[in-house]
């Protein structure tokens, strides 16, 4: 199934469709809020409910309009950002601003760094927070490959929005860096393929993007060294501990069980039991 691009309906006092182009939008001095108005008569229009574009009823934007003002990328970006193939969205200017920001947050970071090489070649010798950029970027292009295979094209584009924030929050200018940007830039191609060669250039890609290998992410920076395990106390939660992802359960106890607000729990009680449920939780049962 195929969902529908959609916009609102705009029709004025006499009940004729107006379409967006001519509309204009100005503050009711009252109470600031919106009023709209045709822009070729100056007559009140009115705000109808959201409906597939047509014709007919002059909901439709023009294509080339957007693109003239934004470019083709941005108006695929969106397009396909906004929720799966399947399903309705709504055309608004608001989120194609927001698809237009986001290219330029991309060409901010292409920009903003200086490490030169080759974006093709892995940072193996990272550690600290350059191994933990490297780990975002794999595992999020291992998200990205999944959502295009299986068409959940917005899945995968808010994959690409997390991956970016985290190269924004990163500091390093480093070759973890550069590999990182190397599979950003790849994994927008298919969405915004003109950004893509232009960033892929600028980070020192040989040749063009489009004939760079897809990223493979790395099975080994796919696995958490380390996990998140909530605590409870007679079924509530008291706490949560960080333990290796390979920790036996009788370490992964011990440290439960010297977690703060665990000892504060138990105070004056008798542990009867504590359940180890690897990888899950972990339950303390006492009275």
């Amino acid at each position: 199934t195929q969902g529908m691009v959609t916009h609102e309906i705009y029709q004025d006092e006499s009940g004729a469709y107006i379409e967006p182009s001519n509309i204009e939008v100005r503050q009711d001095p009252d109470d600031d809020s919106d009023v709209l108005f045709r822009i070729d008569n100056g007559a009140r229009v009115f705000a109808g409910p959201i409906e597939k574009m047509s014709k007919s009823k002059k909901n439709t934007i023009d294509p080339e309009d957007i693109i003239a003002d934004y470019g083709a990328d941005v108006a695929r970006w969106f397009v396909l950002s906004d929720s799966p193939p399947a399903r309705d969205f709504e055309w608004t200017e608001s989120g194609v601003v927001g698809a237009w920001r986001f290219s330029g947050k991309v060409w901010n970071l292409v920009t903003g760094t200086q490490f030169k090489g080759d974006p093709l070649t892995a940072a193996d010798d990272a550690k600290g927070d350059a191994l933990d950029i490297r780990k975002f970027a794999h595992k999020a292009i291992d998200k990205i490959t999944d959502g295009i295979e299986a068409f959940r094209f917005n899945t995968s584009v808010a994959q690409i929005y997390e991956l970016t924030n985290a190269l924004t929050k990163y500091k390093g200018d480093d070759a973890a860096r550069l590999e990182a940007l190397g599979i950003l830039i790849r994994a927008i191609a298919p969405f915004m393929p003109h950004l893509a060669e232009e960033c892929w250039a600028m980070i020192g890609g040989q040749g063009l993007c489009y004939h760079a290998p897809w990223p493979k992410a790395d099975a080994s920076l796919l696995t958490e060294d380390t996990i998140t395990l909530p605590v409870q106390v007679n079924g509530k939660r008291r706490g949560e501990i960080s333990v290796p992802a390979d920790a036996p359960k009788d370490v992964v106890e011990k440290i439960a069980m010297a977690e703060e607000n665990v000892v504060k729990t138990l105070e004056g009680l008798t542990v009867r039991k504590v359940i180890v449920v690897p990888g899950r939780i972990i339950n303390i049962v006492a009275s």
